[in-house]
């Protein structure tokens, strides 16, 4: 729904969630945060002086009567060519106004300067794919089953491309590279487990079933089974 800025409820204490406000009529978008309210300090010889940010005036004023609107950022539409980390990362993201979607671009100029914001038109392809890392699972399974050394190499791969064809939205979020934008782990379900375990009983595991379940409920959360999610994205625009 639409609203005129004077109507928005824009977020003015610390603790208070930023809001990215946009103007349809000038497709301009700013992002309205607590700090804002905060005075700005600028040196005046051997002294700071104190003045307010006069920005969010300044844009409520330059946009007064026009339909403003709140956008929203969609979940897991997200890009950015630098670790989320660096502040100097350029990002775009997917937002909605509830009825379009954009793209917002997020840049820093310098590190003393805020973020600058962008609306352009355009969607985020995305595509997700799954791996599981051979190392350290050979290893630990090499170690468990012993006397079936010769049929690690065949099951790995068969675990391996049960894996890949799992849906992403199925497994559970673990933790984000801290190097690679694009990379994220995520841990396995129970019912996923099962897959493994008949996976494994094909290869030859069959007798070792309880054996096998208990390898794998173990090692859930561990790093023999962490789960590699790269997301290959790119802007398309429009």
């Amino acid at each position: 729904m639409t609203q005129h800025a004077t109507a928005l409820p824009l977020p003015s204490r610390p603790g208070q969630q930023p809001v990215l406000l946009y103007c349809r009529p000038c497709f301009t978008v700013r992002l309205m945060s607590p700090t804002d309210a905060a005075p700005l300090y600028r040196a005046r010889g051997d002294d700071c002086e104190e003045e307010p940010d006069q920005e969010r005036t300044l844009f409520l004023q330059s946009h007064s009567g026009h339909a403003l609107t709140a956008l929203k950022k969609k979940r897991d539409k997200f890009f950015a060519d630098r670790p989320v980390w660096d502040p100097f990362r350029v990002a775009y993201e997917e937002v909605t106004d509830g009825r379009e979607t954009f793209l917002l671009k997020s840049w820093r100029a310098a590190l003393t300067t805020p973020r600058q914001y962008a609306l352009l038109r355009g969607r985020l392809d995305v595509a997700t794919t799954v791996a599981l890392p051979e190392e350290p699972l050979r290893s630990s399974l090499a170690s468990c089953f012993p006397a079936f050394a010769p049929l690690l190499p065949g099951l790995l791969k068969a675990l391996q491309r049960r894996v890949a064809a799992l849906p992403a939205n199925e497994l559970i979020p673990a933790y984000c590279s801290a190097e690679d934008p694009q990379l994220s782990f995520a841990y396995l379900a129970g019912h996923h487990l099962r897959v493994l375990v008949r996976c494994c009983s094909e290869a030859g595991l069959s007798l070792e079933k309880d054996r096998v379940w208990h390898f794998f409920t173990t090692r859930q959360q561990e790093e023999e089974l962490t789960i590699e999610m790269r997301q290959n994205c790119r802007p398309c625009f429009s």
